[in-house]
């Protein structure tokens, strides 16, 4: 299940002291404040490294079985597909 990230969750989980003064704040304005008051952060300075080379942090799912992510690309329940391989039911 894929969540849309809001300003401010990790400063919140980790109950940052510094995360009051930007309360209230959002969009623009939370990330100009945020660039200058949350500069020495580094937790900040890493989320700003990886948006300045372009990577992205994402979010694995649990290991699954061949089998079962074969039954899924097709739309398939893998427990209808079970006695099937995964050559079997990719050609369905």
């Amino acid at each position: 299940m894929a969540r849309e990230y809001k300003s401010g969750t990790f400063c919140k989980d980790i109950e940052c002291p510094q995360h009051a003064a930007l309360e209230g704040l959002e969009g623009d304005a939370y990330l100009a404040k945020k660039k200058v008051h949350c500069k020495n952060c580094y937790a900040w300075r890493f989320f700003m490294w990886l948006q300045d080379r372009k990577w992205r942090i994402v979010y694995t799912m649990p290991e699954i079985s061949n089998k079962k992510l074969a039954a899924m690309i097709k739309g398939i329940d893998p427990v209808k597909v079970e006695d099937l391989t995964e050559d079997e039911i990719l050609c369905l």
